[in-house]
């Protein structure tokens, strides 16, 4: 056989094992039950320091339909160093205070899409987001002289702490950008998402997150139809 035949029915043949592959992926993937852990950076800002870089990892559902999954995810974001914010107190001689917090955690729930199927498979994804600092610190120091603050009175330093909480935890909106690699019941991803902002936050504006990880299915979440006896 002549070079230029043998590279068009290797071509060929390349073409038809790569087709072949895509469809059983299709087949084995729909309907199926996929858990998965992941790890990455989180990038975010507050209203008293600029965006920080921390790690952040966190396990996750998947429940695949034809073209569409059904994804939930727990994340937790460990801070190397205290964050630090400001949130408004009428108690305060300045009236604010500042917080310290080294915790964050991210409950998410939404719909992603796998639009091509491809050796390499792109997806997006949308849904909401619970978003919760842990255990944020009022700094109670820098009272004038003639002043009492909430280091020495303590209706003071409760109204501060509570101003705190209510500032640590609210919900948003996000947006998933990925690609993924799968080979019988093991894929690996990359994927990028993107946070709305919440005015009252302890942290500030739009947060971005960088991940990669891996999903292993684990079985059917479609009950077929057995013959009857």
């Amino acid at each position: 056989m002549k070079p230029v035949s043998r590279l068009l029915a290797s071509v060929v043949l390349l073409v038809l094992v790569a087709g072949s592959a895509a469809a059983q992926r299709r087949r084995d993937w729909s309907y199926q039950w996929y858990w998965g852990a992941h790890g990455g950076g989180f990038y975010y800002k507050t209203n008293l320091q600029p965006y920080y870089y921390d790690p952040m990892a966190g396990g996750h559902w998947l429940i695949t339909a034809k073209r569409t999954a059904l994804y939930v995810a727990y994340e937790q974001a460990r801070f190397l160093t205290d964050a630090l914010a400001v949130v408004e107190d009428p108690n305060s001689d300045t009236n604010a205070r500042d917080v310290s917090f080294k915790d964050m955690r991210r409950l998410m729930l939404g719909v992603v899409a796998f639009p091509a199927e491809k050796a390499i498979e792109p997806y997006l994804g949308l849904g909401f987001a619970l978003m919760q600092v842990m255990n944020p610190v009022v700094d109670c120091s820098g009272a004038t002289v003639n002043s009492l603050d909430c280091a020495t009175d303590l209706a003071k330093q409760i109204l501060a702490q509570d101003a705190a909480e209510e500032a640590s935890s609210k919900a948003f909106f996000w947006f998933m950008g990925g690609l993924q690699i799968s080979y019988s019941k093991l894929s690996l991803f990359g994927q990028y998402i993107a946070t709305s902002a919440a005015s009252g936050f302890l942290i500030q504006g739009n947060t971005h997150t960088f991940q990669g990880g891996l999903r292993y299915r684990f079985g059917t979440s479609k009950e077929g139809i057995t013959e009857r006896q």
